[in-house]
């Protein structure tokens, strides 16, 4: 997989105490990329782990125009970022931020035009990162199209586009939740080894790790903390 992310936010003047509320809620909400299942990657992942849903899914929104005046450009492109952020606001499951998809994003009310506007060769452009939780029993494919349906239902301005980027993260949120089950089912497999080689020694580490995930599958998430565990043989009547 190639990479794995943690979400957070910061806002800014006064609304800095909001901002650290959230920024704590955030921590434990874990994106992965959800264009590819790396091998090598599940290959690595410890042997205790359990399997969540996906709470949502994250998606480039791309914005352009290529109206021949420069400020035209901008101009379409500016009622378009107003469109988006007013559809988001009253739409139920859907969210808008700032930043490189993947990466640390901000709320879209902590986000100017002019941060993430760029004109160049005779086009305006912005992007922007779509946030859509899942439904139960909605497949990934059902998902995306209701991603489509909803950027498609945005009334365009003069010669503006927009559409959805080609790369998808998914994401879940609360993670730190699983610590305890976890950290029990650890338990339980280090026991359960200790007694098939007893006499042994029996030794994990990594347990003060956070929470991680890696996607297993459409909408399926292992999480899992990324321990380390190691068996040590004693023979019979050897030293304690």
């Amino acid at each position: 997989m190639r990479g794995l992310v943690l979400s957070s936010c910061i806002l800014v003047g006064a609304s800095f105490l909001g901002a650290q509320a959230q920024e704590s809620a955030k921590l434990d909400t874990v994106t992965v990329t959800a264009s590819g299942i790396d091998n090598g990657d599940m290959q690595t992942a410890p042997a205790v782990f359990r399997h969540v849903r996906a709470d949502f899914v994250l998606v480039e929104v791309n914005c352009q125009s290529a109206s021949r005046d420069p400020g035209a450009r901008k101009t379409e492109l500016e009622t378009m970022f107003s469109r988006l952020k007013k559809a988001v606001s009253s739409t139920s499951g859907y969210e808008l931020f700032g930043g490189e998809l993947g990466l640390t994003n901000a709320p879209i009310n902590t986000v100017l035009f002019d941060d993430i506007y760029a004109d160049y060769s005779s086009q305006g452009h912005f992007t922007l990162t779509l946030s859509i939780d899942t439904k139960p029993d909605e497949t990934f494919d059902v998902l995306m199209r209701r991603a489509a349906a909803f950027l498609e239902g945005i009334k365009i301005e003069g010669r503006s586009e927009a559409y959805l980027g080609e790369e998808q993260f998914l994401g879940a949120r609360g993670t730190d939740k699983h610590r305890a089950d976890l950290i029990s089912d650890i338990r339980k497999e280090a026991s359960a080894l200790q007694q098939t080689f007893a006499p042994a020694i029996v030794t994990v580490s990594g347990l003060e790790s956070r929470v991680v995930t890696q996607p297993s599958g459409p909408l399926e998430l292992e999480i899992f903390i990324p321990y380390m565990m190691s068996v040590e043989s004693r023979p019979v009547g050897g030293p304690a």
